[in-house]
């Protein structure tokens, strides 16, 4: 009887033990992260109003988001600057709206079908970027909007000496539970990308706020061995054109673009499935990377509900305690410097939500295929 109660105390310190590594170690990791993004000091660059910069839009009937969102990104505050609109197989009258709009700096590619070996939306990108005249790209969507008329002049000047610059696309707000993990999750993708690119780690971007050089596309062959796949002409594109040498993120407030939410589950769901699909493509190193937290914070969680069953909780509910708060001010900072506010009541439930999300969008992706962009 003794033997086992030894054994037992023995388990219950262990996992104890393990409850409280894995709980330091992935609010660490956040913290590190984080700092990346608060110490971070705006790029003072020179001269680079005389740089023209194309705004690039991959759009397949989008002619109401056009409608609503395209005169933000005509109106910038930029002195050379066009925007390319490539109609990818359009059937909505977006053709004519654009040509309605009789604006000189617009310009739109009327696209009928794919090239042979590279899918409808790279296809529409490919053509757009050779045909640019200006020798920065800078992509967004026909969903998305900047949320400042400097938006042109922040990727610019916060490129610095560059040939990439990651920007950051968060979501609208509304006050519906899925909304707000929506908001939050973006955020938090938006903090590991960032943060990454800024330890000269680059590894990812969104395609609703990248800027990069053309040349630089168009000398490492475009989307090259990438074309045929249904995502990744961000991620994947950033994998294959990005180093630590020529790459850097824009964290300024004036730099963000924001995007309308997905309005029920099973779009937002469809939508994540397309875009975690590049991730199967993401080089080990990455995917590890990527893991840490994740991992770190499953197994505080685990350990946790064990010793809440297994003996007294009372040693453990203020680590746990203490833990939460930190994340929930880690949210707050982030939120605070991106412009970015979540409600403290749902940042409490956040994490478990983020993680049983990883659970399933991971197993969902490996076992169903996606089929079409669009």
């Amino acid at each position: 009887m003794i033997i086992i109660e030894e054994k037992s105390l023995n388990t219950n310190t262990f996992i104890l033990l393990i409850c409280y590594l894995s709980g330091a170690a992935s609010i660490i990791w956040l913290l590190f992260q984080l700092s990346a993004v608060i110490f971070r000091k705006n790029t003072t660059a020179v001269n680079t109003h005389k740089e023209g910069v194309s705004i690039v839009i991959a759009a397949h009937n989008e002619l109401e988001n056009l409608k609503r969102f395209l005169p933000s990104i005509l109106n910038q505050s930029y002195p050379v600057f066009e925007v390319i609109v490539a109609c990818d197989r359009c059937s909505d009258g977006t053709q004519d709206f654009l040509q309605s709009l009789s604006n000189p700096i617009l310009k739109y590619i009327d696209i009928h079908h794919a090239a042979i070996g590279m899918n409808p939306k790279k296809t529409a990108l490919d053509r757009a970027i050779r045909q640019a005249s200006h020798p920065w790209i800078l992509l967004t969507d026909a969903d998305c909007y900047p949320i400042s008329d400097q938006w042109i002049s922040s990727m610019m000047k916060n490129k610095g000496s560059k040939e990439i610059c990651l920007g950051i696309s968060l979501y609208t707000e509304k006050k519906t539970l899925l909304n707000r993990f929506i908001c939050f999750e973006t955020l938090f993708t938006a903090l590991n990308y960032v943060s990454w690119a800024i330890f000269k780690k680059p590894y990812m971007a969104v395609g609703r706020n990248l800027l990069y050089k053309r040349e630089l596309f168009i000398n490492n062959d475009g989307f090259g061995k990438h074309a045929g796949h249904l995502g990744g002409d961000d991620d994947l594109l950033i994998q294959k054109i990005a180093s630590g040498a020529n790459s850097t993120a824009n964290i300024s407030k004036f730099g963000i673009t924001l995007s309308l939410p997905a309005e029920g589950f099973s779009e937002w769901w469809k939508q994540k499935h397309r875009h975690l699909h590049a991730g199967k493509q993401y080089p080990m190193g990455v995917l590890l990377g990527l893991s840490i937290y994740p991992f770190l914070s499953s197994i505080f969680y685990m350990s946790l509900i064990y010793s809440l069953f297994s003996f007294d909780f009372k040693e453990i509910i203020l680590f746990y305690i203490l833990r939460t708060c930190i994340f929930i001010s880690i949210f707050v900072c982030i939120g605070q410097k991106l412009n970015a506010r979540l409600p403290i009541l749902f940042l409490t439930i956040a994490e478990i939500l983020y993680l049983i999300y990883l659970l399933f969008a991971g197993f969902y992706n490996l076992v169903v295929p996606i089929k079409k962009w669009k």
